[in-house]
């Protein structure tokens, strides 16, 4: 029916999509709830602290990033590999990505061992943030090996319609952080009291309780990441050529805009550290309104990816339409409760000062009315367009708005100017009008829906 614009009467294109967003969903909520606890506890240190670990954790975003863009173009042929039912080819790109995932952390862990007092202090000029910045970093990035792990088998769980596993192992992984928090933050049950020492010891456990988990449920079940080792790594780069071709503009473009995110905490950090720990407490909000957007476009990569892998691109182009006006609609409800409720959430921070609260409940309030942007543009970047490889296309799209409007903006709104943190956050949004335009006419075009494999 043409009035039925959300496809509500295909029961079997809903059953794909709850079949993946709802477990990515439930582990972005738990992981949302849970890095809120951690925040607040480390805020209950005071703001120096609440800065340092957020300085400190810039290196592990970007750690992020470069392993999501690795992984994401692995699960563009894993998602096609099954739709075809070529198990041999799912596990050769797994075995790429963990190879590749590996490299990359070796590098970051490297980096944070030998220059990690560097990196915290472009973020803040004060000695005391740096220093508890790189109390932190000394010992949470050696957790990035077991990220380098979780990554690539997370990925091939979610492409192949059991994302509950990878949510199951990181929700115990983030209890267990959670847990060791409270005992080793403020010395709770007989433990000492390590402060931020005791957070990093925290995260690394719970990383490594996470990455343990996901193999333990890998290799009991029946699933797509069962596979000998020797098997994951035999020939491991006879994919790599067409891996490169859709997988360098993801990660290229990815750490270049993770850059551009950096340089924008970067901002935010010479503005004072009353306006860098708000933006700590604001990401605490990004993170939980992106939870539904997250859900909707990585549903959209899967259910995309395995439409094309079965040779169905009449229906992946209807999917596709479906999926823009979902991510629509799932904007406009994130906004209404961010604008209404989510302003008083910097006030749960109690041992940070008035000025950061307030600028914090501001820049929420701004954010609230950049959702729905977001919510269409993460879905079309990451869920549609990577699905078919349209990759080089969705980097452009990205990658221009980000460097040639927010950042210059951010300057001198920020720096320049001397404004207020919520006019600079705001000044970070007017790209992702660009991106609406200019994503939604790829999408219409329909060059994107190609085969890989």
């Amino acid at each position: 029916m043409k009035h039925d614009l959300l496809g509500l009467s295909d029961k079997t294109f809903y059953r794909k999509v709850l079949a993946v967003c709802l477990p990515i969903m439930l582990q972005q909520l738990l992981s949302t709830a849970m890095y809120m606890v951690d925040t607040i506890m480390i805020g209950g240190l005071g703001d120096i602290e609440l800065a340092g670990v957020g300085a400190a954790n810039q290196l592990a975003y970007l750690l992020d990033i470069c392993l999501f863009a690795i992984t994401g173009g692995g699960s563009v042929f894993m998602a096609q590999y099954f739709g075809k039912k070529d198990l041999n080819g799912v596990h050769r790109m797994l075995g790429l990505c963990i190879v590749l995932a590996l490299g990359c952390a070796a590098i970051f862990l490297a980096v944070a061992q030998g220059v990690g007092g560097f990196c915290v202090g472009l973020f803040s000029g004060e000695a005391a943030v740096t220093a508890r910045g790189v109390e932190y970093l000394q010992i949470a990035s050696w957790g990035y090996l077991f990220k380098a792990i979780i990554y690539p088998f997370g990925a091939v769980h979610k492409s192949t319609g059991r994302a509950k596993l990878p949510m199951i192992s990181g929700g115990i992984g983030l209890l267990v952080n959670l847990v060791l928090n409270y005992c080793l933050i403020f010395g709770n049950f007989g433990f000492p009291m390590l402060g931020v020492r005791g957070a990093a010891i925290a995260t690394l456990i719970g990383s490594a309780v996470d990455c343990g988990m996901l193999l333990l449920f890998s290799y009991l079940g029946n699933t797509a990441a069962r596979a000998k080792w020797s098997a994951l790594f035999d020939r491991v780069f006879t994919s790599i050529r067409p891996f490169v071709a859709v997988s360098a503009p993801v990660l290229l473009g990815d750490a270049i805009w993770a850059l551009g995110m950096i340089a924008q905490n970067a901002i935010y950090g010479q503005m004072g550290t009353d306006a860098f720990a708000a933006m700590m407490i604001v990401g605490t909000v990004d993170k939980l309104a992106f939870i539904l957007f997250q859900g909707v476009g990585s549903a959209a990569a899967v259910v995309l990816g395995n439409t094309l892998g079965a040779n169905e691109e009449a229906h992946a182009h209807v999917y596709g339409k479906r999926f823009l006006r979902l991510s629509a609609l799932a904007g406009v409800l994130v906004a209404a409760f961010v604008c209404t409720l989510g302003v008083y959430m910097p006030y749960l921070y109690t041992n940070t000062t008035p000025a950061t609260q307030g600028l914090a409940a501001d820049t929420i309030f701004v954010m609230g009315f950049a959702l729905p942007l977001w919510a269409i543009n993460f879905t079309i970047l990451v869920g549609i367009l990577r699905s078919g490889g349209d990759t080089r296309a969705a980097a452009i799209i990205d990658l221009v708005p980000l460097w040639l409007i927010s950042i210059p903006l951010s300057l001198l709104v920020g720096l320049s100017w001397g404004l207020p943190l919520p006019y600079v956050y705001a000044c970070q949004h007017i790209a992702g009008v660009v991106r609406l335009i200019f994503g939604v006419r790829r999408t219409n075009q329909g060059k994107w829906a190609r085969q890989l494999v």
